[in-house]
Order: structure tokens, then sequence, then C-alpha cells
């Protein structure tokens, strides 16, 4: 069976994609992943096959409508609707290029992320069987409204009332986190952060909880001084409770930062994957990978609740279930972060309900399963 990976170029949609990819390849499939060429190396560090689409800027798309004039920042309500109409700019101009691809390769079955949509229509346009691979808490279906609304000229060509159907979406996310009523074929989720040197503490005994603090590259840049004094805060008062502390951050972003202070293990990239099972509680800003990986390790979450995509939604889902505690994040307050880990710590209940919701991942069926699955469906 061939199978055509259609992934943003982004880690945070791609990550979620790899061990449902790598289980078809053991299983003796064919796959190939479908992305930008911008993002081409990041696919092919982490094993698989690529066919590089014409580069594409996302600082363009989303922020230059078709005709190249901005796209004004809206309002905290609008921001969903914003990036759909971005993922669905560059979604128009990857679709020729995935069509023929499509048509070139001819795969048997084509895997999307949520917010991927070129791989849909080419799957519709050609006869293919399209699978949505959901990254956890399922997306604001505004996101994908937005989508078709910006894609009316390209559904119109091909003959679509609206963006198709997937056959099956695969649902990686525990029930007390997703969202009621969300229906999919329920699959583990399982950690993936790329190629990784371990470094020596990781696995030495530790005589205090862990505190990680990572705030990706998209906090940084929006508010680089405050959220650099945030951080060295942080790193400074955090070992009071009684922690240690390791800050994941992109390498551009650690310059500058203390690095050798009384317990602060590390300030840098981190591999996340495997750091969160060994981590008491996780302080990020409610990006997808961050909250799937803290829930499938059974941490306590505080999280900075930024107006970016979908990290509101999920920040008001870790609530909801009962596995953190949301912040305003654009205060960047210290203290009141410092507090919410002091609770997080020394209240035993936020532990055990992180380790509830855990225990919901485990019971789900592996890649693998899923994978032999496909197989006997799609094969």
């Amino acid at each position: 069976m061939r199978v055509l990976v259609c992934s943003t170029p982004l880690l945070g949609h791609f990550n979620p994609l790899l061990p449902l990819s790598w289980a078809l390849r053991a299983e003796g499939h064919e796959v190939l992943v479908a992305t930008d060429e911008g993002f081409a190396s990041k696919v092919l560090e982490r094993g698989l096959p690529v066919a590089p689409l014409s580069p594409v800027a996302l600082r363009d798309v989303m922020a230059r409508d078709r005709a190249g004039r901005p796209v004004p920042h809206t309002a905290e309500a609008d921001r969903v609707w914003r990036s759909g109409h971005g993922w669905g700019r560059l979604s128009a101009r990857h679709l020729a290029e995935t069509v023929t691809l499509a048509r070139r390769w001819r795969p048997d079955l084509i895997v999307t992320d949520p917010v991927e949509f070129a791989g849909p229509l080419a799957a519709a346009h050609l006869g293919i069987p399209r699978i949505e691979h959901g990254w956890g808490i399922r997306p604001n279906h505004e996101f994908a409204l937005a989508a078709e609304e910006e894609l009316e000229p390209e559904l119109h060509a091909y003959g679509l009332a609206g963006l198709p159907r997937p056959a099956r979406v695969l649902d990686t996310c525990s029930p007390s986190l997703q969202h009621p009523g969300t229906v999919g074929d329920p699959m583990r989720y399982i950690p993936v952060t790329g190629p990784a040197e371990l470094p020596g503490w990781l696995d030495e005994p530790r005589k205090l909880p862990l505190v990680c603090l990572t705030f990706g590259s998209v906090l940084p840049s929006l508010a680089p001084d405050r959220m650099r004094g945030l951080i060295t805060r942080l790193t400074h008062t955090l070992p009071a409770l009684g922690v240690e502390v390791v800050v994941a951050i992109d390498p551009a972003g650690a310059r500058g930062m203390p690095s050798a202070l009384p317990g602060v293990l590390s300030v840098g990239w981190q591999p996340v994957d495997h750091l969160m099972p060994r981590c008491a509680v996780l302080v990020h800003y409610g990006s997808s990978g961050m909250t799937m990986a803290a829930t499938t390790a059974g941490v306590p979450q505080v999280v900075l609740t930024v107006p970016i995509a979908d990290a509101p939604d999920n920040a008001r889902r870790i609530e909801a279930a009962g596995l953190g505690i949301a912040l305003p994040a654009l205060d960047l307050d210290a203290d009141r972060v410092e507090e919410a880990c002091r609770a997080l710590l020394t209240d035993p209940s936020w532990r055990a309900r992180a380790a509830e919701v855990a225990a919901e991942q485990a019971d789900r069926p592996t890649p693998a399963e899923v994978a032999t699955g496909l197989t006997a469906a799609y094969g």
C-alpha cells in the first residue's frame, strides 16, 4: 500500500503524524510526506521520504491576503478565523502540486493533519480515500469554515460544494480532555519531538521534583523582553519551592539567559518527550504538543493562555478536565505562576487527576494496531 501524508510545515502539526507513519512503514507500506520545501529537512531528520512542494513563507500567507494586502490583527474572538484563512491560502498555493503528485505517485490512502486542506481536495478530486489524523484536542471547527471560505475558488473549480469529509478521523485525545461530542476512531497519542541526544542528567536519580518551563518560539517573539524577564525571575525563585527547574527554549531564545543558577539543571533545547515523564509540573503556553505530552505523562500543567490559534481552547480544556491552572499569558505575572506551581506541587489531587487521564490514553489502540486496521481496510 502507498500512503501519502500531507502535512502543514510546523513540527507541532507534523510530529503527531510520525508514530502512525512509522507503524505503516513497519507494516511494509510505502509512506511519502508532501510538505513545503522549507520543511523538508525536518521530515528527512525523522526518517521519512519527502516530496517537497514549492516554498511558501508561513508569515506571508498568515499576514497577507491573496492580493498581498496586510490582514489586520483581529480581536481574540476572531483569531481562529484569521488563522483558518491563512491555512486556506497555504493550501491553495500547494494544491496543484499536491494533485500532480498524487496523480503521479498513485497513493492508496491519503493522511492529512486537521488544518492541511490541499490533501483533502486532491483526495476528493482523484477519488482516493482520506483520513484526518488528529494531533490531540480537536481544533475549533471555525478553522475549517474559514479555510472553506478562503478556498471557494478552488472548491468551485473542482466541483465541490464545500470541504470534503474524510473517510475516517483518528482521535488521539483522552476523552476527558477532548471536546465533548467529538467523534473519531481512538488512537494512543505518542509524544515525539524528533532526533535527540539525551543529556546525562536526564536519568540521574532526582532528589527534588522537576518543573519544566517551555514557551516555544511564539511567546518569546511576542514579548521578548518581558518573556526573558519572566523566565529569569522564575529560574531564580522556583527552586525555593523545593524543586529543580529545566527551561526548554530554542537556542536563539536561550542566549543571554541565566544557565548556571542553583536548582536550574538546563536552559536551552530539551528532548521534551523524554523529559516529560520525569516532571512534576509543566509550565507552557497551551500548544497542542506540550498539552498532549504532559497529559500522556500524567503531569499537571500551568498554562499561560496566549491568544493564538488553538492555545486558548487547549487552556480551557485543561482547566475543564481538572489537569491544571490557566493564567492570562500577556500579564506574564511571575508571582501568579509561582502560586500556581505551588498549588500543583502541594495538593496531591492534581497529580491523581492527571494520572487518571493518562490512563485513558494508555487504554487506546496503539499506532501499530491502527496501522494493521488500515492495512485491512485499504491495503
